[in-house]
């Protein structure tokens, strides 16, 4: 059994994708807790974590995260000193984006780096995105005419799931302008910064993060692991978290 995996637990802290919760890794995180002493960080804007009181961007987050680890590394020994124990980061689509400049920027603050379909490389807009936001634009001068306003919110829930996403039309406020912001955020120039091993899980039916980019994200990675999952979607631990869970274990076992 890999050094990973011990009597004493590690610790596993997972970090949700936009709009990922306690409640959706609910599953997950009863299974792995047999094996893992799990902390899930719900991020601002989601579950426990309030909105900020400004505009946030990955590197905000990424202190928020750091802090919140911190707290747990020194929580998690009786003897109020820095735990020993394994620490493992598992980011989760946006959760991975913040994850990769974490550990990008701060070699030492895990042990283990765990990326499930991340959203790593922002800066290029897909082809579908080209098109069809300046359409969105004349959208929203047509629909401002008062006999179609009441369709609006239907034709734009339509339209943002045509171009895969759908995050956006579940927003608004603050926490829309932060999407904006961390979704035009590349963080590729943290991948070959990343010291510790990782692994890298891409579900082969990913229509937002696909399988090809978090394989190309794993290659950019000294000591990166890269596992496809046949039939595989973006939310691996919600569609199969038992396989989920069994890759991760694998993984860890093989180090």
């Amino acid at each position: 059994m890999s050094s990973i995996i011990l009597s004493q637990k590690a610790v596993l802290i997972i970090l949700p994708g936009w709009g990922g919760t306690r409640q959706t890794w609910h599953e997950f995180i009863r299974l792995a807790e047999k094996d893992f002493e799990v902390r899930c960080l719900e991020l601002p804007c989601f579950g426990a974590e309030p909105e900020p009181d400004s505009v946030w961007g990955i590197s905000e987050y990424v202190e928020f995260v750091k802090n919140k680890i911190l707290e747990i590394n020194y929580s998690s020994s009786a003897s109020g000193q820095k735990s020993d124990r394994k620490l493992i980061i598992l980011g989760h689509s946006f959760g991975g984006q913040v994850a990769v400049q974490l550990v990008g920027t701060n070699s030492i603050i895990c042990d283990t780096l765990i990326l499930s379909g991340p959203a790593i490389f922002r800066k290029n807009w897909s082809f579908k995105a080209l098109i069809f936001w300046p359409i969105a634009k004349l959208g929203r001068l047509f629909f401002s005419v008062s006999p179609f306003k009441k369709l609006e919110k239907t034709v734009r829930h339509v339209f943002y799931k045509l171009i895969d996403s759908p995050d956006y039309t579940q927003t608004s406020g603050r926490t829309r302008a932060i999407f904006q912001k961390i979704t035009k955020q590349d963080v590729s120039e943290f991948l070959p910064q990343i010291t510790v091993p990782t692994l890298v899980i891409a579900g082969e039916g990913d229509t937002s993060v696909s399988a090809s980019a978090s394989a190309r994200a794993a290659r950019l990675i000294r000591k990166a692991t890269f596992v496809s999952v046949s039939n595989g979607t973006h939310g691996l631990h919600r569609q199969n978290p038992i396989e989920f869970l069994s890759i991760i274990k694998n993984y860890l076992t093989s180090l």
